[in-house]
């Protein structure tokens, strides 16, 4: 017998209103989005819904995103897409190799590539064939990097 898959998507960011903009690019595909504006709220709707996959944001107060990623993956195979504005170089430096997040966004997000990797993710199981490969600085996508949030 086939395991039924998750509808729900988790966001996790401590910007509200860009979790909210995700979430409403995603509902319309038919997800159902939980929302958490911070790491710990993340953990623990991931841990009580079991989404099919995870966005979050790397910098926020309560927890980094590294760690956050790393949490998430020591107990789960579920995907993992990172969002950040740092610096490529900032963020390799911070991840756990052994818990890579399965994609790194830059900011700007680029709503319509978030909504296609997701339903990617949703429909396959995507994972991009570079992150397997351990190459992280070409698991970034979107827009190039510029600042810090």
């Amino acid at each position: 017998m086939k395991k039924q898959r998750s509808i729900f998507a988790v966001v996790i960011d401590d910007d509200q209103d860009q979790a909210e903009l995700i979430k409403e690019v995603l509902a319309p595909e038919g997800y159902c989005v939980l929302t958490a504006d911070n790491a710990e709220e993340g953990l623990r709707l991931s841990q009580d819904y079991h989404p099919f996959v995870i966005i979050t944001d790397f910098g926020m107060p309560d927890m980094d995103g590294a760690e956050l990623v790393g949490r998430i993956k020591v107990n789960s195979d579920i995907p993992v897409v990172l969002v950040t504005a740092y610096p490529a170089e900032y963020v390799e430096e911070r991840l756990d190799f052994n818990h890579f997040p399965d994609l790194i966004m830059s900011k700007p997000v680029d709503f319509d590539l978030l909504v296609e990797i997701v339903r990617d993710y949703y429909q396959n199981g995507y994972q991009p064939e570079l992150c397997l490969q351990n190459r992280p600085r070409d698991c970034f996508a979107g827009a190039s990097f510029s600042g810090v949030g």
